[in-house]
């Protein structure tokens, strides 16, 4: 069963003619077999699989003459490389960034999802199933002829490309590659702080996955909220779109740094020249917030590095007065609910101090998978709302609810001095080709609430708490 060389020395030569039954049932091993759960989840997503296509097809051929322990070793490295390519894809991380992440994986509650857990399952068993029967079947899959297998494996590799290179992906692709680059903070003019004001703060708040719809009417359920009497009278609101690269921590690159970039490039100096440093040195207060933990991504070694002062991750929060004890929101990514979060943003801003203060709030529940029943029902998501779409229904729900706070807080007469920019991080990686169509490739959304000169006047007059508590 573990032989490595052919008797006599000499290759066996093919029987059974070209088509035969195991020569069709060897191509049936070496490319179907380990491609099937991405068979099934071709359905809803575009997993571009290429080159692990390729190299089941190439390990089946070279597996018949090693050692089967070689071979289950070399077929579990070809199905690791597979599911880093394909969730690579899926989440717009680099494959670098992927294996990187590994070493965070503990933080993650991976099979609260029951799709995460029964996808791996499937995976196991389908790459488990391609060993065995490559070993069983060696001597006779040895003497069949390789064209069929050949033939199969181009045929399987030219779908893919065919139905998950889509046009999008290759668009955004293409963008990414080659557009100039620009962000949301730059075209709000807030990338240089403003002459010092104590009481004129900074709020940014990244959300997480909100991409840039490609249906404008879709997008205005987001941004009008704003549209409202009392936001009009105090601030002046303008929205874009910005290109992205990346993933989140590439957002905060992109947004806080001024570059294309991702935590890595902020681990090594003790400083950087980022926007939370220019605003510290400006005389501005700093501090950051986010629902998950702060060695999530290294954020507690690099955030001082590019200029906050004052942390609040999971841990500094869980023990914050307006943060509810013991309360979780999400699956996957399990840390506090964002709206909660909202309190300790609105809470921090309010207090008497005597510096102007720069924040910054990464939300986190919308990141997939999404947990049923999180958002207020506004849109009638049960039968995908107007998207034709239960994730991007919900996850523009949980969005509004972040907004809908967001205005609140620019309303607090004590807060109405501050000026607020509202930026998606990436595009949404939803799981389901209708979802994935509902965006804008390659960009983001971003909205920015200008305090008027003479509505703020009055209402820094009014805001008696801010000035005298």
């Amino acid at each position: 069963m573990t032989d490595a060389t052919f008797p006599s020395g000499s290759a066996p030569r093919p029987s059974g003619g070209i088509f035969s039954r195991n020569a069709l049932y060897f191509a049936l091993v070496a490319n179907i077999l380990p491609s099937i759960p991405y068979f099934a989840l071709s359905v809803f997503v575009c997993p571009v699989r290429i080159l692990p296509i390729l190299l089941y097809f190439l390990l089946a051929v070279v597996g018949l003459y090693l050692n089967v322990f070689v071979l289950s070793f070399l077929a579990v490295v070809v199905a690791f490389v597979d599911v880093v390519l394909v969730v690579s894809g899926i989440f717009n991380l680099s494959p670098v960034l992927i294996l990187d992440s590994v070493k965070y994986s503990a933080s993650l509650d991976l099979f609260s999802f029951l799709g995460y857990a029964g996808f791996a399952g499937a995976v196991a068993l389908s790459v488990a199933l391609y060993v065995h029967l490559l070993v069983k079947n060696r001597q006779t899959f040895k003497r069949v002829s390789l064209y069929p297998a050949i033939l199969s494996c181009f045929v399987i590799v030219g779908l893919d490309a065919y139905f998950n290179l889509s046009p999008q992906v290759l668009f955004a692709s293409s963008l990414q590659e080659n557009t100039e680059f620009s962000s949301a903070i730059k075209q709000a003019a807030l990338d240089v702080p403003a002459p010092l004001d104590n009481e004129q703060d900074v709020l940014i708040v990244m959300m997480e996955g909100m991409g840039a719809f490609a249906d404008p009417a879709n997008q205005k359920v987001l941004w009008e909220i704003f549209e409202t009497p009392a936001i009009g009278s105090a601030f002046t609101v303008s929205t874009g779109t910005s290109p992205y690269i990346g993933s989140t921590t590439s957002a905060e690159s992109r947004e806080l740094c001024g570059k294309w970039g991702d935590y890595t490039d902020y681990l090594t100096d003790p400083a950087y020249d980022c926007l939370p440093a220019r605003y510290k040195q400006a005389g501005y207060e700093t501090a950051a917030f986010h629902a998950f933990w702060g060695a999530f991504f290294d954020r507690t070694d690099w955030f001082p590095r590019i200029g906050f002062e004052k942390l609040n991750f999971q841990e500094q929060l869980k023990n914050d007065l307006n943060v509810p004890e013991g309360k979780t929101c999400g699956l996957t990514f399990k840390g506090l609910c964002d709206l909660d979060v909202a309190d300790a943003v609105e809470a921090y801003l309010v207090q008497h101090d005597d510096k102007p203060k720069f924040a910054y709030w990464l939300t986190l529940n919308t990141h997939l998978p999404l947990e049923a029943g999180a958002a207020t029902p506004r849109l009638g998501c049960e039968t995908g709302g107007p998207f034709d779409d239960w994730t991007v229904c919900t996850m523009t729900e949980m969005w509004m609810d972040v907004l809908h706070r967001v205005k609140e807080i620019a309303l607090n007469p004590s807060l109405q001095g501050t000026r607020i920019l509202v930026v998606g991080d990436h595009h949404p990686p939803v799981w389901t080709r209708q979802g994935r169509k509902q965006f804008d490739a390659g960009k983001i959304a971003w909205l920015h609430l200008e305090p008027k000169a003479g509505a703020r006047k009055q209402m820094m007059t009014a805001a008696s708490p801010r000035l005298g508590n």
